[in-house]
């Protein structure tokens, strides 16, 4: 098999993986300078609110990036679960990204400390203690909706991610020593268990993280909505991964036209999921039109942040269903590239209509502080990226998918 593998620059160099400490260092003092800036977004007798904003904010650039690192490990697992060989050129790339998991979960600390050495309600209101909560909706949750079990259904969620994000690495880098195919065939046996209980994981991890911060409001689909947004999300960023590495002169003969036609294809297929979801979720509330359930609504089209949600109609749908569309436009990596960064800009969006518009108008001050604080966890996050990757090949040559994967044509 190695005599049909093409010559290719595989690896990164080790200059590459030496400007992650720089690049914490930045994201830290970005994250400090975002808390400096939500503090002055209001007045001295509103630091509490200003504080509380900080947190949402937080939450929001967290889940923006772990929300790719989790789309990254369901491609990894889906793609053995089918058996499919046409993904062997890029699916490191995913292995490496789903890697970074344990390093998220470091980052989610912050609030984990908040809820449970604290009664403060910044971020999640059922944390302030029954007797200080007014709505009795909250109230009645308590018994799932509180500190402890918060913790341990938290903890359980990251044991799911860790555990087979480290699986899936480990033994696709154990391949590349021994090139043992039976390794492939454990992974593909071992993707059906692991897709459900990631499932479960991704979709209540939506619940508690996110949606609790609004913890009187409540929708089934919302752990199908971030499952949506992570796969177009990560979609986006392999495209803009792949194109950015080989403009480095990296994996030009591996990842091919056709890859980056596939991968588009799955872009342009989320476009249409996201949408679907973000619509039958307002469509219900809205023919029901029972106050409790559209309460959550109502904050997001007040206080400016209803333009926002227009816009992403506009920008996170409309626009880049149309763009992308067309076959010709799928097979230009560089115009893809460009559509791709649009997507992960919207995406950001998406995440931030999602969390604070519970606490915060929408002002220019507003958006300052969070695209501070975006920054930083970008920093943070592609720092995560090139400490994993270090040394280790960014494509599995001794993949026995790989030489499909070279000769894969996807057709007139």
């Amino acid at each position: 098999m190695a005599s049909n593998i093409p010559n290719d620059n595989i690896t990164l160099p080790a200059s590459w993986r030496g400007i992650a400490p720089v690049l914490v260092a930045v994201g830290a003092i970005c994250v400090l300078i975002s808390l400096g800036l939500f503090y002055f977004t209001g007045s001295e007798d509103e630091a509490g609110k200003s504080y509380s904003a900080f947190f949402h904010s937080y939450l929001a650039n967290y889940m923006f990036c772990l929300s790719i690192c989790l789309g990254a490990l369901f491609f990894v697992m889906v793609q053995h679960l089918v058996r499919a060989g046409w993904s062997a050129a890029v699916r490191r790339l995913a292995e490496l990204l789903a890697h970074t998991i344990p390093y998220w979960a470091l980052l989610f600390l912050p609030i984990l400390a908040m809820v449970v050495f604290t009664n403060s309600g910044a971020l999640y209101e059922w944390n302030k203690g029954a007797t200080n909560i007014e709505s009795e909706v909250i109230r009645s949750k308590l018994s799932y909706l509180n500190p402890g079990f918060f913790t341990i259904r938290a903890i359980v969620y990251f044991a799911v991610f860790f555990i087979t994000s480290r699986i899936y690495f480990t033994m696709s880098r154990k391949q590349d020593e021994s090139g043992d195919t039976e390794i492939t065939l454990k992974l593909q046996r071992w993707a059906g268990p692991s897709i459900m209980l990631f499932s479960l994981a991704v979709n209540f991890a939506a619940f508690d993280w996110m949606m609790s911060t609004d913890a009187a409001w409540f929708s089934t689909i919302y752990g199908v909505y971030l499952f949506a947004a992570s796969m177009l999300s990560f979609f986006a960023t392999m495209i803009v991964l792949c194109h950015g590495l080989q403009r480095s002169g990296r994996i030009q003969k591996l990842v091919t036209i056709e890859h980056f036609h596939d991968l588009s294809k799955f872009q342009f297929g989320f476009i249409v999921f996201w949408g679907y979801i973000a619509f039958s979720q307002f469509l219900l509330y809205w023919y029901a039109n029972i106050p409790e359930e559209t309460l959550w609504y109502k904050h997001r089209i007040q206080h400016g942040w209803q333009y926002l949600g227009l816009a992403l109609i506009a920008f996170h749908f409309a626009l880049p269903f149309l763009g992308t569309m067309s076959r010709h436009i799928r097979r230009k990596p560089a115009v893809m590239a460009g559509w791709a960064c649009f997507i992960l800009v919207v995406h950001w969006l998406d995440m931030m209509f999602l969390i604070l518009p519970n606490v915060a108008e929408f002002t220019p001050m507003l958006l300052i502080a969070h695209l501070v604080c975006w920054i930083g966890m970008v920093s943070v996050f592609v720092a995560f990226f090139l400490l994993r990757v270090g040394e280790t090949p960014i494509v599995a040559l001794k993949d026995p998918w790989l030489p499909d994967a070279l000769a894969y044509q996807v057709g007139p």
